[in-house]
């Protein structure tokens, strides 16, 4: 508080500067009553000083409904390449009839992949791209996952590709109501903006499924038709996200009917992918069958006999993943004009 300077005055000056005093101390009163009613007032409102948003219970993040702002349950698995936030993928304008400016992602982003090889004038270069930053999200399930090991083993830390993988065990696009592939993919298409998804799927899809909410077994031509929507609804939701799809087809199983069911499936596959822009199907059936295209575990690889398959005929063993992901990483390089080569090659060299 400043102290008041005192100075001569009158009588009547005297009163006056009283009254004056006296007047102002009553306003200032006055005004110190009516802001603490107002702040009392405040305190007592059931919503006053709460900033918007400041609540107890989670808040969706922007763009998303509280329906649709859930978590997996399902632990994340990721590679042993060191993980970076991977960017928000590029987007290209376009113009709009009559609502302005339309933005859509770029599809594969900035990271060098391209189903057209690189070009200077209207000439195609012999030299394929360098991969640049890639993010690649691999979905599937355990024969996902066993691609998925075999990759992260042959993809070298410096390749600037960045391998996610989030297979899930004894899933499939068949029993929604166990796990939900179509809903699960368009969370992580938020989290990762992946510039390719690859997916590796179906060993647990020979089952009956619900089609215009009627039960109709497999393999009925309603069962196929039905499941084959169900394909195109996954791939499509990746590419409308701007990432590349490829996906890797089933191999040859060693119990016939089951094997026969994979060879449908890997046709409705076939089918499914090619119906949608940016996507590729890669087929591995004649890789891991015989001269004779039969089933076959036993094989050299680089030479030395090993086993490509496990015991249940279905699953790949360690050498299996190998030969499978260093035949994928050369499909993908070929696929997409990039310099991605395994760093240790699993070729199979003869049978028996």
């Amino acid at each position: 508080m400043r102290r008041l300077r005192k100075r001569k005055t009158t009588a009547a000056g005297s009163h006056r500067a009283s009254v004056r005093w006296l007047n102002g101390a009553l306003l200032l009163a006055l005004a110190a009553l009516v802001a603490t009613a107002l702040t009392f007032s405040a305190l007592g409102h059931p919503s006053a000083g709460r900033a918007p948003g400041h609540h107890h219970e989670p808040v969706p993040p922007p763009g998303t409904s509280p329906a649709s702002a859930t978590t997996s349950s399902i632990p994340a698995t990721t590679s042993s390449i060191p993980a970076t936030t991977s960017p928000a993928p590029p987007t290209t304008t376009v113009p709009g009839a009559t609502t302005g400016a339309v933005t859509r992602p770029a599809i594969g982003g900035d990271c060098g992949l391209a189903l057209e090889p690189q070009t200077v004038s209207g000439d195609a270069l012999g030299s394929a791209r360098r991969v640049g930053h890639c993010t690649v999200l691999e979905i599937g399930d355990s024969l996902g996952n066993d691609m998925g090991w075999g990759i992260d083993r042959e993809v070298s830390a410096s390749s600037g590709l960045r391998l996610v993988q989030e297979d899930v065990s004894s899933t499939g696009l068949a029993n929604v109501s166990f796990y939900n592939w179509q809903a699960t993919l368009s969370s992580e298409l938020r989290q990762y903006h992946p510039n390719l998804v690859l997916i590796c799927l179906g060993g647990n899809d020979q089952q009956g499924i619900y089609v215009d909410g009627n039960a109709v077994q497999f393999p009925s031509p309603t069962w196929q038709r039905g499941y084959l929507a169900r394909v195109k609804d996954l791939v499509g939701e990746a590419s409308k996200a701007g990432a590349y799809v490829a996906w890797v087809g089933l191999p040859i199983m060693e119990q016939p009917s089951y094997s026969d069911g994979a060879h449908l499936l890997d046709h409705l596959y076939k089918e499914g992918v090619t119906a949608v822009a940016n996507a590729t199907y890669i087929s591995t059936w004649s890789l891991f069958a015989n001269p004779v295209g039969q089933f076959q575990s036993n094989a050299s690889v680089n030479g030395t006999p090993t086993t490509l398959r496990q015991a249940d005929g279905i699953h790949y063993s360690f050498s299996g993943e190998d030969v499978l992901a260093t035949y994928v990483l050369r499909k993908l390089a070929a696929i997409y004009h990039v310099a991605l080569q395994p760093t240790n090659p699993a070729v199979i060299t003869s049978w028996g």
